[in-house]
């Protein structure tokens, strides 16, 4: 998870289909609204591009009008890590509030070879990190036969973005690079250490857990 701002003022249609009986959350601009506001990725597994999407409810509705049309509870999300969440998991940490640190609170971590499962490990102690941290497990290496299978396929998808990464720092950090090469490849990590690029807190992680790389490339997270 990254963090993700949520534009403001909501759109006005919610409003209008609050007051329904049969109203309809996904009305007006509702769809473009998320779609820009988180980079269209996944809120939770950060698989940009779904081909599933679902407009995620964060705090599960239940029946409450208040949470059904509350713009701020409205999250992008693929139907594989909704249909995981679903209204198991309700004290997670909060990737459109900047105090819960979803970056930092939890380290992400997947080894580049195949088959190998994903690592998340607490950095901060609280219920809504180790909450957090059960539902990304979840979503990652997954948990019946069929999720299971889902999350070979997220998976074999993370450690290709992983592998290009670590491809591009390694072509950045050449020897024999003249300065053209140079830029050209640290314009590609930029890219991919931008929270609109795919599985954004693996990469920031690794960079975190270099001392070299954490020098020259933080200060490129946005």
């Amino acid at each position: 998870m990254v963090y993700f701002e949520k534009s403001l003022p909501a759109p006005e249609c919610l409003a209008i289909e609050k007051s329904k009986s049969s109203g309809d959350y996904k009305c007006g601009n509702v769809l473009e609204r998320l779609e820009g506001d988180f980079k269209n990725k996944c809120y939770i597994c950060e698989l940009k591009k779904p081909t599933t999407i679902n407009v995620e409810h964060f705090i599960s509705h239940k029946g409450d009008i208040d949470l059904k049309f509350d713009w701020n509870n409205l999250f992008w999300s693929c139907a594989h890590c909704n249909n995981t969440k679903l209204a198991k998991y309700s004290n997670l940490l909060n990737c459109t509030k900047a105090v819960d640190n979803v970056e930092t609170a939890l380290e992400y971590k997947l080894n580049p070879f195949p088959h190998e499962m994903v690592e998340i490990n607490v950095r901060v102690q609280g219920n809504k990190v180790d909450e957090t941290r059960e539902l990304l497990l979840e979503v990652y290496n997954g948990t019946t036969i069929l999720k299971k299978l889902e999350a070979a396929n997220l998976r074999n998808k993370l450690l290709n973005e992983i592998m290009e990464f670590q491809r591009n720092l390694q072509k950045f950090y050449d020897n024999e690079n003249t300065p053209d090469t140079e830029e050209y490849f640290l314009n590609l990590i930029k890219k991919q250490l931008s929270i609109s690029s795919s599985f954004t807190a693996f990469k920031r992680w690794i960079v975190r857990n270099n001392k070299v790389l954490k020098g020259d490339l933080e200060q490129y997270f946005d």
